[in-house]
């Protein structure tokens, strides 16, 4: 489980983005603590992943979370594409 403050450091991105990302509901934490602290799993981790090649691409936040909430979202594809994408 990763802190807010580790997955931003281990991502590159602020902690402010990942709070924005909760709020809109395109990065959801696995756990928030009575305290109000965020826990995030490999299952975050990985969306996050998907939602910084995405933006790298230039898509709209809106239209990452409508692609990955879909059902027929295909994470392997995307992954996929992703290292096409490197090459």
């Amino acid at each position: 489980m990763y802190k807010i403050s580790e997955l931003a450091q281990l991502s590159g991105v602020s902690t402010r983005t990942l709070r924005y990302y909760d709020e809109i509901g395109l990065l959801k934490p696995a756990q928030v603590g009575e305290n109000g602290y965020r826990g995030y799993d490999s299952e975050q981790v990985d969306r996050l992943q998907e939602i910084l090649f995405y933006r790298q691409l230039g898509m709209p936040l809106e239209e990452i979370r409508n692609l990955l909430d879909t059902a027929s979202y295909d994470r392997e594809k995307s992954l996929q594409l992703h290292l096409s994408v490197l090459k």
